[in-house]
């Protein structure tokens, strides 16, 4: 990049980074944990799996949160506005993968006879795994499980990481953006 960046985004961008590399080590983490599963009611199930995903949810919900300043949303679009034409052709496909897990939290799952809307599940799940009890933050995520099942955890799980991907992917463009060739 030939011209300087805002410091405010050029702060964003960093900020990113760092979420992307805990949401790298999280995903590292969770991968690890596979030797902790084991049968339950016809689910595969790892020992305290919301104290597994902690260290993955927490720049997760990060980045999927609009408000915050490293928001995927906003560091992508200050990503575009900077780097311009030098990464438009690898900035798009990124974005739009990151658009279509968007579009999958509109979607919805039948459990035990009940559309459950995977946003739903999803901000539940987040609040569950990163306050715990805390404030009775956990309520809705247990509400969901007795209701729908294990299976919420699925949902909510596959939507975590599938973020976490697409955070990585935006973190090597970042990356080539800010280190010069």
């Amino acid at each position: 990049m030939a011209e300087p960046i805002d410091p405010g985004d050029l702060d964003a961008l960093l900020t990113f980074r760092h979420l992307a590399a805990d949401a790298k080590d999280g995903l590292a983490g969770v991968m690890s944990g596979v030797g902790d599963l084991h049968m339950e009611g016809g689910y595969v199930e790892s020992d305290n799996v919301l104290e597994a995903y902690r260290p993955l949810c927490i720049p997760v919900r990060r980045a999927y949160r609009d408000s915050d300043r490293a928001s995927f949303t906003r560091v992508s679009r200050v990503l575009g506005d900077v780097a311009g034409n030098l990464l438009a052709d690898r900035l798009r496909p990124v974005a739009d993968r990151y658009e279509a897990v968007r579009r999958d939290l509109d979607a919805y799952t039948i459990l035990n006879d009940r559309h459950l809307v995977h946003r739903e599940v999803f901000e539940a799940w987040m609040d569950a795994v990163i306050f715990g009890s805390f404030g009775g933050k956990d309520a809705a995520y247990r509400k969901l499980l007795k209701e729908c099942g294990k299976a919420v955890e699925g949902v909510a799980v596959r939507i975590t990481e599938a973020i976490a991907e697409r955070m990585l992917e935006l973190d090597q463009l970042i990356a080539d953006a800010l280190e010069p060739t």
